[in-house]
């Protein structure tokens, strides 16, 4: 009996059992499933009537119509009953694969033992597992899948592996021999795509490949080899995520992707009780209120919420990823400070002087285009115009002729007065705009303590843009007076609190207009055409760092005067008047200790003027003036307490160049020059202020300085008051001090009349002036304050001019008869809240001679009464507001007899802003009832008053981004 016999006739029951198994085994759960159950019983038939080809036949289609392992056993017996060893010993494998009857498995295990020593096993492994083998040919059919053992007949052959995404992989010429294992390995390479991975918003950052909280597949920068098809990239930083990019892997070609991370973000809501505040988190500008302020990032966050002349409030908050923190509305409580009352910024309750603040939001809702109308209608305030430069008195202190040299005008500290004239310009000489400008601080009564000459009867401080703003750029055109065109462009650049810059650009152009001149001795007034015609322009800005600070200005205007002033030919274009005002500051302020810090500043400063008078007959005088001075100052500031601080400092000045000439020229050649001189000349001074508060009721100041001038000597000027708090929310001051004015260079050497050889008195003396105040002030309902004040101010060596031997020739000399100034005022505010505000002021005031031989001791020029209104309502929130101006113009003397008219002049703008579009707009009509306003002008011009401006249109527009 040959050993397949042997084998058949041992195994005969084994397999009867194994087929009834099989078919115990099968589910008849379909019609598949029984066509497969017929199939085996047919194949088990065959099988035991011995004819195995046909019983082979009918297992493999069982096996195809329903896999089963039982089956797939009979198949082994099947061919190895054909003797077709390495057919069965694959079969017993497969057979023998995921079984769990120990039955089954040990036959198997037989088995395949069994048919060992028959066949050449090739045990074929692959890197990865799972590839589909093949021999020699893949038209052959597959021989299952790696890792498993492959059994052949003795010979040569190749194994070839394939597995979906990789590369096919082919074993090298393989000798099988029978009854032994060949170990056969195959490494299949990945078919890939490359993806080339770029990070923006960090230095580097962990990828991930389709599940974000995967392990890092590589760190971008980098490159990935991904299999092709879509994937999704994720990328993590310190901090920092980017949402999931998809990206499409093309195979063998390489696809570059940029992720973007970003800290993950949430969303922070600030309101404010003020709109337009500035909203910083973690000190970077974010917007302003209200303010919707999505993808902040996810963490601790300090929010910032500012606004210049409010106390800023901050709050830590934080922030969630996709949620939502809401601040509420936050309460923005204004400051109410000044800093020219003593250069240092206060409470205006505490400021040892009488403070009126035109807040910026005043300067925007009405569109003032200079500070002129800026300070027209401020309490103790009056406005004069002569048609070649506006000027402003304070408290009755300031002549037709004097232009302002009464009132010092600072640019943050800094003063504004040229050193030939001591002249204030407000006008169009002045600026181009007051855009620059955040708010204006006015201080009344003497100022010299801290600023010398010029702070004679008050100061006007413009402090200009506030740190706060946020980095942007501004353009902006505007039309004023009927007939002025303007632009104006300009950046901030801010790189933190401490440390940015701002600077812009203006100019202005006019033809004039047409006035109706009441001459002197004339039945009619002259018509005169092209008045104040000018050409404008000028540049300011400001630097700073830290403690230190760099702030310039430059501002030219020439402007016609064809209003027949200074004995002038009546409507003649040509006689016109240039100013030229050039200004450099550097400032730096440390602190040095706690308690102790230093103020530093250094300044550079040139003015020059240019002038034709055009007389008639095509007689000329042609004026140049021309004024260099630099300067230096140091303070030191003690505070030990809050409740006590003491300035010390000195000053010195040293002007190089204070130059006066003029000619005459007829028919345009030059015949006489009447008008040379030269006087160079220095100042220094030095200054100490203590200001404490003994008891929470009772706060103390006071002063002394000393100003010592090549030019006239030495002046002493002391200043004191004592506030206190007599009621809740009232306010107390009694304040009184000196001030000075020096006589200028050109009161000093100006040879009037072309008469050169007549040589006026330079033995000019400063005048002075004592002032003392007391006001009350109570606040109400929060934003509400009312006040009453009582002045007086004794003048001693007034500058006047005089005739010389009692010719047309006129000097400067100081007065032998004193002045008395009297007066009181009252005023009703609320102040600037929720979009609305309103004041409403009145004032008395009586200036006369002290000189009981005058008939009338009256002084020119001076309104005995003063009231003003400004009120500003919100019609549409941020969008629109409306704003209404009214003004008394009180009747003034007239030098040489009568007074001018009583006048109410009423303004009315709309102003607004367009968020969306970074716009911001005034629309107005000033003097809406067109009311022909006259002031007093010096006797030298052809009418004794001047026509103020009838009913004008402002447009000012302004965008920012």
């Amino acid at each position: 009996m040959s050993l397949a016999r042997c084998f058949r006739a041992a195994l005969g029951p084994v397999l009867a059992a194994l087929l009834v198994l099989s078919g115990a085994g099968r589910a008849s759960a379909d019609g598949l499933a029984d066509e497969a159950e017929l199939h085996f019983q047919l194949g088990a038939a065959d099988y035991q009537r011995g004819e195995y080809t046909s019983a082979l036949e009918h297992f493999l289609l069982s096996n195809r119509l329903v896999p089963n392992r039982r089956v797939v056993f009979n198949i082994a017996r099947s061919f190895e009953q054909l003797n077709k060893w390495p057919d069965a010993h694959r079969y017993y494998v497969d057979a023998l694969a995921g079984e769990t009857d120990p039955n089954a498995i040990e036959a198997s295990k037989a088995a395949i033992t069994r048919l060992a020593p028959y066949v050449a096993i090739l045990d074929v492994v692959t890197d990865p597992p799972g590839a589909t083998i093949y021999i020699d040919r893949k038209d052959l059919g597959s021989r299952g899948h790696a890792p498993r053992p492959l059994a052949v007949a003795e010979g040569k052959y190749r194994v070839i592996a394939e597995l979906a995404g990789y590369e096919p992989a082919t074993s090298e010429e393989l000798v099988a021999k029978r009854g032994s294992a060949t170990r056969v390995s195959l490494s299949l390479a990945r078919i890939v795509g490359k993806v080339k991975v770029t990070v923006t918003g960090a230095p580097r950052a962990a990828v991930r490949v389709d599940a974000e909280t995967g392990p890092p597949a590589c760190f971008a920068p980098c490159e990935l080899a991904l299999p092709p098809g879509k994937h999704d990239l994720y990328a993590t930083a310190e901090g920092a995520t980017a949402p999931a990019r998809p990206v499409n892997v093309v195979a063998r070609e390489t696809t570059a992707v940029s992720l973007t991370v970003r800290p993950p973000v949430g969303t922070v809501v600030v309101g404010t009780t003020e709109p337009g505040a500035l909203v910083t988190v973690d000190g970077r500008a974010a917007g302003f209120s209200p303010a919707v302020l999505r993808e902040v990032p996810a963490g601790p966050r300090k929010v910032r919420v500012s606004m210049p002349g409010h106390a800023p409030v901050e709050r830590e908050v934080v922030v969630r990823q996709g949620e939502q923190v809401d601040l509420g509305t936050l309460d923005l409580v204004p400051l109410r400070e000044v800093t020219a009352a003593s250069r240092f910024a206060e409470r205006i309750e505490d400021a040892p002087s009488s403070v009126t603040v035109i807040d910026r939001r005043e300067l925007a809702a009405f569109g003032y285009p200079t500070i002129a109308e800026a300070l027209r209608g401020v309490r103790g305030i009056a406005i004069s115009n002569d048609r070649a430069y506006a000027s402003a008195s304070i408290r009755a202190i300031g002549q037709p002729n004097d232009y302002g040299s009464r009132v010092l005008v600072l640019s943050d500290g800094q003063a504004l007065n040229d050193n030939l004239l001591n002249s204030s310009y407000i006008g169009s000489d002045a600026r181009g705009d007051l855009h620059d400008i955040d708010r204006i601080e006015i201080v009344r009564g003497p100022g010299s303590l801290l600023y010398g000459a010029g702070a004679f009867s008050g100061i006007v401080n413009l402090v200009t843009r506030s740190r706060e703003e946020p980095t942007g750029v501004h353009v902006g055109v505007g039309s004023y007076d009927g007939g002025v065109l303007r632009g104006r462009g300009g950046f901030h650049l801010r790189k933190g609190q401490d440390k940015g810059i701002w600077a812009s650009g203006w100019g202005a152009h006019s033809d004039g207009f047409e006035l109706e001149v009441p001459v002197t001795g004339a039945p009619q007034p002259f018509r005169a055409r092209g008045v104040e015609a000018f050409r404008a322009g000028g540049t300011a800005g400001r630097a700073y760092w830290g403690p230190a600070t760099l702030q310039w200005f430059v501002h030219h205007r020439t402007q016609a005067s064809p209003v027949g002033g200074y004995a002038t030919e009546l409507g003649n274009p040509r006689t016109s008047f240039g100013d030229t005002r050039m200004m450099v500051e550097a400032r730096f302020e440390p602190r040095l200790t706690q308690s102790l810090q230093l103020l530093v500043r250094a300044h550079a400063n040139r003015y020059t003027y240019d002038g034709l008078y055009a007389f008639e007959g095509e007689v000329d005088n042609i004026e140049t003036f021309a004024g260099t001075w630099m300067g230096g100052e140091a303070r030191l500031v003690y505070s030990p307490s809050p409740r006590l601080r003491v300035t010390v400092g000195g000053e010195g000045q040293w002007h190089p160049e204070a130059t006066l000439l003029g000619r005459e020229d007829v028919n345009r050649a030059t015949t006489e020059q009447y008008l040379e001189e030269r006087r160079p000349y220095r100042f220094g001074a030095a200054y100490a202020l203590a200001e404490g508060a003994p008891l929470s009721w009772l706060r103390l100041s006071g002063g002394l300085r000393i100003d010592v001038y090549s030019t006239f000597g030495a002046v002493f000027v002391p200043r004191m008051a004592i506030i206190t708090r007599p009621a809740k929310g009232g306010t107390l001051k009694l304040m009184g001090g000196r001030a000075f004015r020096a006589p200028s260079i050109y009161e000093q050497l100006y040879n009037d009349n072309g008469q050169s050889h007549l040589k006026p008195r330079q033995d000019l003396d400063a005048e002075k002036i004592w002032s003392g105040e007391l006001e009350y002030t109570q606040r109400f309902f929060e934003d509400w304050a009312a006040l009453a004040a009582v002045h007086g101010s004794h003048i001693d060596g007034l500058i006047f001019t005089r005739p010389i031997d009692g010719g047309p020739t006129v000097e400067y000399a100081n007065s032998s008869t004193g002045m008395l100034v009297l007066g009181a005022d009252a005023e009703i505010r609320r102040e600037w809240r929720k979009g609305w505000m309103l004041a409403a002021t009145y004032g008395y005031q009586r200036a006369t001679y002290l000189d009981p031989a005058l008939s009338d001791p009256r002084v020119p020029n001076v309104p005995e009464h003063l009231a003003g209104f400004r009120g500003v309502v919100p019609i549409v929130p941020s969008i629109a507001s409306l704003g209404l101006r009214a003004t008394l113009e009180a009747p003034r003397l007239v030098a040489g007899g009568g007074a001018t008219p009583t006048q109410v002049v009423a303004d009315i703008t709309v102003s607004g802003e367009v968020k969306s579009y970074g716009l911001r707009y005034v629309i107005g009509v000033y003097n809406l009832a067109d009311r022909r306003v006259l002031v007093p002008v010096t006797d030298t011009f052809r009418s004794r008053t001047m026509p103020q401006n009838g009913r004008t249109f402002l447009v000012d527009l302004m965008g920012t981004y």
